[in-house]
Formats: structure tokens, C-alpha cells, sequence
């Protein structure tokens, strides 16, 4: 099955605790790594969020999906395992301390996961990786005001 990753990092002025927190706020992710709107979040009795449902347009054609929790480091890196009933993937964000304020890094692996994805694997990619950058961008800029 076709796969591929994409990956942008970008620099927030605001402290590693502060980009952290956001990360368990479910409308986060709808600004991080193609994703439309987040419904159903799953969160903690600490807070933290543990899972989501989630939508997501590619192609001109809309996909709900779920994201449940891989690997945490607390205040270091979160990752996603995210699937559809096309798309299957993970999404990991790290964090890390700079003089500026915190490096935001996000890597989308996006494989696919059914015959019909895989022959529109390229237009779904397309409209998954085009707009990574800004999101990202717009998402450490969120901390400037």
C-alpha cells in the first residue's frame, strides 16, 4: 500500500508547558495535521485528552476517523495512531526548548488503507500535506498574542 510522510517544524514564543497544555485541548488538533473538526474528545480525569473522533476533507470527498494514543513523553513529544476507512497513519508532534520561546515539530505518516485509497492516494496526499506548513505556522503563532 502507498505511504508517505510529511514533516514541518516551526518556533512558538511561549514555553514548552504552555505549547504542551494546548495539546490536550481537543480544538488543537483541528489546526494541526489536516484535520477539519474534532468531535467526541476523550479526556482524563488529569486532563489529558486520550482520543477523539475526528473529520477530515480530501479531494473533495469528507473522511471521519479516530485518533487513539501511541507513545507520550510528557512535555516532550505526543503521538496519535489515526485512522479512516481509507487512511491509516500516525501523528507525532515534539516539543523542545529553544532561546526563542519552544520548536514545534509535526510528522504526518499517512498510509493507505483500502484499494480504493491507494488509487486516489496521490490526490489525498496532495490535500494532507499541502497546507502542513501553514497549519503548523499558525499553530506556534497562536502563542504570540
Amino acid at each position: 500500500m502507498p505511504a508517505q510522510t510529511f514533516a514541518h517544524t516551526a518556533t512558538a514564543r511561549a514555553s514548552v508547558d504552555e505549547v504542551w497544555a494546548s495539546l490536550d485541548e481537543p480544538g488543537t488538533w483541528e489546526s494541526i495535521g489536516g484535520v477539519n473538526r474534532v468531535f467526541d474528545p476523550v479526556v482524563d480525569q488529569q486532563g489529558r485528552l486520550q482520543g477523539f473522533s475526528f473529520e477530515t476533507v480530501a479531494g473533495g470527498r469528507s473522511y471521519v476517523g479516530t485518533a487513539t494514543p501511541g507513545p507520550r513523553e510528557e512535555g516532550r513529544r505526543i503521538t496519535w495512531q489515526v485512522g479512516s476507512s481509507e487512511i491509516r497513519g500516525t501523528t507525532t508532534v515534539e516539543l523542545e526548548a529553544v532561546a526563542a520561546g519552544t520548536e514545534i515539530e509535526v510528522t504526518l505518516e499517512v498510509r493507505s488503507a483500502g484499494f480504493l485509497s491507494s488509487v486516489f492516494f496521490p490526490v489525498i496526499i496532495g490535500a494532507i500535506g499541502s497546507g502542513l506548513g501553514d497549519a503548523v505556522d499558525a499553530f506556534a503563532a497562536r502563542f504570540e498574542t
